[in-house]
């Protein structure tokens, strides 16, 4: 089993999201941005490795504008050598890509001028798969669309204009159930139709539920892969306690988690996290299932502990205290979700700012000093850990801009 998660990690500063206003399209642009967003891809996926995390959901804005009408480049054959080594890597390292086209491709739409775009958008998902020369286990994931007022001719209209795909865009499409118009039955239904692997979204199922319990449903999409699809493919995030119903939350609960792994365990599956922390979502799912060393549970705490220390010190002593036990990373991490779920304390807040202030002391000049105490002393204490931010990427801080405490939202 793989866990991963999508397209920009918190915990390294690389990205594939460069782009430009469609108004200042250049060729030279264009070249710039994806020669950058690829540089950082290979980058990216150096660094889920270093971290056990061999699933990722490359960004669908790593070619800008790639299934727009206005790109002609032919930037697969430009950028071939560098597209080949990262496809060479991720073979070579065992990960399992995808990519997600967003929420205005609709193959199902009545409309034939969106079904024109739709298709040409999946295509280049296809094409830049297709170019990294990888097998068809890696994956384009869609959702089927509307309703339009009648779901069976949509869902009709899905599997016709299926058919006008190329070959190579019907092997790699995976198809994904939604938490309004078609729930994981109708995905079943179509996938069924059309033979292509099932994609279950625990949080859609539970806004958007059938019937069967967790379990059939997972044997059910088992069943729609092929050998050649790989292991069946499976998202997975908790509701956010403060948003509309739908909406993700900031991290995944370990202990919720645990619930929906007991049963996923039992299949060949992968698991992607919808999570808004990324990758410090996945480095905690993996570091709980699978065995790590005991340094491990200690790099953990040197970045997640001013995270703490802000919602809690009593909380920031017990936690400092138990990874020097006999404390495993189930029992770690139930504690750091604990403090994450936590409102801020003001107390806690200035305290910590005074903490991590005294890694500057001694380096910062008048005006920093006075700005820092400043923005204290009128309690503009977010504009302070941004301050404090900036003092640390001025003075190379390393171990403060290699925590969480500048990144997780609190």
């Amino acid at each position: 089993m793989k866990i991963g998660y999508a397209c920009i990690p918190l915990g390294v500063k690389y990205k594939t999201n460069r782009g430009f206003m469609i108004k200042n399209f250049t060729k030279e642009r264009l070249y710039e941005a994806i020669q950058q967003n690829l540089l950082d891809l290979l980058k990216i996926l150096e660094y889920n490795v270093s971290k056990g995390i061999y699933l990722f959901r490359i960004s669908s804005d790593i070619i800008p504008f790639g299934g727009h009408k206005i790109n002609t480049y032919d930037w697969d054959a430009e950028f071939k050598d560098i597209l080949i080594k990262i496809g060479e890597y991720i073979k070579n390292n065992n990960i399992r890509v995808s990519m997600h086209p967003g929420q205005y491709t609709i193959i199902n739409s009545p409309d034939n001028s969106i079904v024109e775009n739709s298709i040409r958008e999946i295509e280049y998902h296809t094409l830049f798969l297709d170019s990294l020369e990888l097998d068809y286990t890696h994956k384009v994931v869609l959702h089927i669309g509307g309703v339009y007022k009648d779901k069976s001719s949509a869902m009709e209209r899905f599997c016709k204009n299926f058919n006008l795909l190329s070959q190579s865009s019907k092997k790699r499409l995976v198809i994904e159930n939604d938490e309004k118009n078609f729930n994981i039955d109708d995905v079943l239904d179509i996938s069924n139709r059309i033979s292509i692997p099932a994609v279950f979204d625990i949080l859609h199922h539970s806004i958007n539920p059938t019937q069967d319990n967790t379990e059939t449903i997972l044997k059910k999409c088992l069943e729609t892969c092929k050998k050649e699809d790989g292991p069946m493919k499976l998202h997975y995030s908790d509701q956010s306690p403060t948003k509309q119903k739908g909406a993700h939350s900031d991290y995944v609960s370990i202990q919720n988690f645990l619930e929906f792994y007991k049963i996923a365990s039992k299949f060949d599956c992968d698991i992607m996290l919808e999570t808004k922390d990324k990758d410090i979502s996945a480095i905690k799912c993996i570091n709980t299932i699978f065995p790590v060393k005991k340094s491990v549970m200690y790099d953990e705490w040197a970045k997640y502990k001013y995270v703490v220390m802000e919602k809690n010190y009593a909380l920031y002593k017990k936690c400092s205290s138990i990874i020097n036990s006999e404390t495993n990373m189930l029992e770690f991490y139930k504690t750091i979700d604990y403090a994450l779920s936590l409102l801020l304390n003001e107390g806690a807040v200035k305290n910590t700012l005074q903490h991590v202030w005294g890694y500057f002391k001694d380096r910062a000049n008048d005006k920093e000093f006075v700005k820092f105490h400043q923005l204290l002393s009128t309690k503009e204490y977010t504009k302070a850990k941004a301050f404090l931010k900036r003092l640390a990427e001025k003075y190379n801080e390393q171990y403060l801009l290699n925590s969480y405490y500048f990144i997780i939202n609190t």
